[in-house]
């Protein structure tokens, strides 16, 4: 009978026991669930922090749709961030592409601008046009016509030449000759070599090198002699067009008809201000700003080019393309077919395209000197070009038949670049005043080239994800620390 009872009470004892612990743990639960709504409601709030970080440093502004341009927006708009990003092109002409223009002439795309591209140099440019599958075809004017006196031992000259370099980095081109093979000598090489721009007192050794061994029509007298060369079978607008639609589809705004007026350099918040179709003026800002112009252009804008954004000046070439289409390929009697000839006269460059047309390219004084022509009227622009073209070919010709169809292109600043030639050059600048970012071929080492463009629109893109990233990392530090 005791025993029982002990036992009820201990019984008892172990049961209020037992209720105990489940009350402890009961309680416990409920602690842990009130913490984990806590935190979750932290998290929530981080998550919408984040958030409205992102969304601050949305709004990118970029002046001008040539291919650094239209390459920036793509490579932002493409980006892992690139939906946080409201992106804006503004542009002067009435079409994107800049100095990448083809037209459409007698059946025949011809390019005014950029118009070949090389697989070893411009690897960029190759990639853009197999990811499009664009057609292209071989620009076959590497054969070189050799009807100038020098061009048999210009080779050989240039290849002695080139180790010492090194020792004349601030002379030009021509003074580097001079002192090695003379004066006379000098001046009938770089007439040889065709490009006018090589005897500019801007132009160093190392730049003129650099354009002969990257030219087709040039590159015979280099150890690039077996490069291949191509063209857009459509031009190199097809190329530029092709990027322009995809940045469109990944929601890039353009705006066409946007003369740049002024620069406003505010550190905090820079802004643009445009004349819209010629009558409204529209002032924008951004968070983030990109200047995708040429040096000249920049250099025209009050906002202290080039010293308030780099340690380097830059100079230009003014270019002259004319091309003329004939009943029939009279050349070809000539053997002159996918030939180009290295001329004495204005003409400078004459090249024999298959049994389309004909055309000639010119820089520095010559390209002036068929701007002048052409701005004469088409019958003495015409009569100069027959009367020249006569004067070049290697089997004179009684009579030249007069073309059915003609255009051509000045450009008065065709190349850009950097006087003080060197790889250190930045692919973009940043303004020491703002944190606006200008981008141009001219600050790569392919200036005047389209591959050159798209490496400095995508560096231009780099720059600006990367303060993203940084901007980012600070919020959220920021942010954890608050929680």
């Amino acid at each position: 009978m005791r025993l029982a009872q002990e036992r009820g009470i201990f019984g008892l004892i172990k049961f209020n026991l037992f209720g105990q612990k489940q009350r402890f743990f009961c309680v416990l639960l409920k602690i842990i669930l009130i913490v984990n709504w806590l935190i979750g409601i932290n998290n929530c709030n981080y998550a919408k922090e984040r958030q409205k970080m992102l969304a601050r440093y949305e709004s990118v502004k970029i002046v001008g749709a040539g291919i650094s341009g239209i390459v920036c927006a793509l490579t932002l708009a493409k980006s892992k961030i690139g939906k946080n990003f409201s992106i804006k092109v503004f542009e002067n002409t009435d079409r994107p592409g800049g100095r990448a223009h083809a037209v459409k002439v007698q059946n025949s795309f011809v390019d005014l601008g950029a118009g070949r591209f090389s697989y070893n140099l411009h690897h960029n440019v190759k990639k853009e046009i197999m990811n499009f599958g664009l057609s292209y075809e071989p620009f076959p004017f590497t054969k070189l016509w050799q009807s100038h006196e020098f061009h048999k031992s210009l080779k050989g000259v240039l290849r002695e030449l080139k180790p010492l370099l090194v020792e004349h980095e601030n002379d030009s081109f021509l003074d580097f000759l001079t002192f090695y093979i003379g004066g006379e000598r000098a001046e009938k090489m770089i007439d040889a070599l065709g490009y006018d721009s090589l005897s500019l007192p801007n132009i160093t050794p190392r730049i003129a090198f650099d354009i002969i061994e990257k030219h087709p029509e040039t590159q015979g007298f280099s150890d690039n002699s077996g490069d291949a060369w191509y063209n857009l079978e459509e031009g190199f607008s097809s190329l530029t067009e092709a990027l322009y639609k995809q940045a469109i589809e990944y929601g890039v705004e353009f705006y066409f008809n946007h003369r740049l007026m002024s620069v406003d350099l505010d550190s905090t918040s820079p802004s643009f201000t445009f004349l819209k179709d010629g009558e409204k003026k529209v002032r924008v800002s951004g968070d983030y700003n990109v200047l995708a112009l040429p040096p000249t252009v920049m250099s025209r804008l009050d906002c202290g080019f080039p010293q308030d954004w780099s340690d380097c000046t830059y100079g230009a070439i003014p270019l002259f393309k004319g091309f003329l289409f004939y009943d029939s390929p009279w050349w070809e009697e000539l053997g002159l077919t996918d030939h180009v000839m290295i001329t004495s006269n204005q003409l400078r460059k004459l090249y024999f395209k298959g049994d389309k047309y004909i055309f000639f390219y010119t820089d520095g004084d010559c390209a002036n000197f068929w701007k002048d022509s052409s701005e004469r009227g088409s019958e003495y622009y015409l009569k100069t070009v027959k009367e020249l073209i006569l004067d070049a070919l290697p089997s004179p010709l009684n009579e030249l038949p007069d073309p059915v169809d003609h255009t051509c292109k000045y450009w008065q600043h065709g190349v850009e670049f950097a006087n003080e030639y060197g790889p250190q050059h930045p692919l973009s600048l940043v303004s020491k005043c703002s944190r606006i970012i200008s981008t141009s071929d001219a600050y790569t080492p392919h200036c005047g080239w389209m591959e050159g463009g798209i490496m400095a629109g995508r560096n231009a893109a780099e720059i600006i994800l990367s303060r993203v990233a940084l901007k980012q990392q600070e919020s959220d530090e920021k942010v954890a620390c608050q929680a």
